[in-house]
Order: structure tokens, then sequence, then C-alpha cells
């Protein structure tokens, strides 16, 4: 006896490739961002951007695609910083996970809500780097090593989220096909057609 499950419809080969294409450009996204981070050319206001940029995916993608995204992003920063392997891919998907969650169920695609999440993982991702790598191993003078590095890293990752924002938004709106189920409560104004 044979049983049919049907999860959803097909997709068509256009479909697959507009799918394959946009989550090419997301990982050479990720890349850049990671070779810009590992350049420290802003010196001691080197921003980590990819906190936000895989909080701005996990707001368009479902939750398994924000968590896979949100490990490799973690496991990235972990390489980059010199941590334990997975210590921010923790917190990261935590947070990207709860993101998709939010806006699946209750909040809307746009700049503020990006900017309330994008906070949110910053703030968690330096208070655990603070507490598990400086407070926990009594690290002399660690007040000096949160003000001088830990402080304006964390602020530059959060005065650059929004252009993050708006390239994840541009790459979205160019790649999206009709195969992607984007089952929003709401969207931006001028977006609200396209999401609903």
């Amino acid at each position: 006896m044979r049983y049919n499950i049907s999860h959803r419809d097909e997709l068509s080969r256009t479909e697959k490739r507009y799918r394959a294409i946009k989550w090419g450009v997301l990982a050479f996204t990720l890349l850049f961002f990671y070779v810009l981070m590992r350049a420290g050319i802003f010196g001691v206001w080197q921003p980590v951007l990819l906190i936000p940029l895989c909080a701005a995916v996990s707001m368009y993608e479902d939750e398994l695609a924000s968590c896979v995204y949100a490990l490799f992003c973690g496991y990235m920063i972990d390489i980059a910083s010199g941590y334990v392997f997975g210590f921010s891919a923790v917190w990261l998907m935590a947070v990207c996970v709860g993101a998709s969650l939010l806006v699946r169920n209750l909040i809307r695609v746009n700049l503020f809500n990006f900017c309330l999440i994008s906070l949110t993982a910053v703030i968690i991702e330096f208070s655990m780097d603070y507490l598990f790598n400086v407070v926990i191993w009594n690290v002399p003078k660690g007040e000096v090593i949160l003000l001088v590095s830990i402080i304006p890293t964390a602020a530059a990752t959060v005065v650059l989220s929004p252009p993050v924002y708006y390239l994840v938004r541009l790459i979205e709106s160019r790649l999206r096909t009709d195969g992607d189920e984007i089952i929003y409560y709401g969207g931006d104004a001028g977006e609200q057609g396209e999401e609903e």
C-alpha cells in the first residue's frame, strides 16, 4: 500500500534556480562580511556585520533556514574572533529562530522591528562575550577591555545594521519566487501586498 504525502507543490526549474541564486548571494554576502571583519579596516570600531546579517535573513526565512544560516554566521564569528567553536552560534541560533517565529506570528517586517531584533542579538552576543571571556576568567583590567573593545564594537555593529537590513531586503525582493512561502503578520507599508 502506498501513501502519498503532499507537503506542497513542486517548484519549477525557474523557482529552483532563483532559490539557488538567492542562497548563493546570501552565502557570498556572509563570506564578504567575514572578510571585512577579519580585515579590521575600522580599527577599534570594527563592526561584526554577521550579527545583523543573520538577524535580517531570519526575518525573511522560516525557522529552519534561519537556524542554519545563523549557525554558519556564528561559526564564522567564532573563527574570526578566536572564540570556542560554536560559542556565537548558540546565541545567534536562539535569537534568529525567535525572530523568525516572531515575524511569522506577531510582528511586521520593517526597519524598526529589525533594529530591535538586531540590538537584542548584539546585546546577547557581546554580554556573553564579556561574561565568558573576561569575567569568568578574571582577566586583569576587564573594565578597560569592556570600554575600549567590546562597547565600541557593539556600537559600530548597531549603527551599521540598517544598511545590512536594506541589502537583505533587496536580495529578497529581487530573488523571491512564488514557491517561497511567506506568511507574515504584515510588512512595510509599501510591501504589504507582496508579503500577504
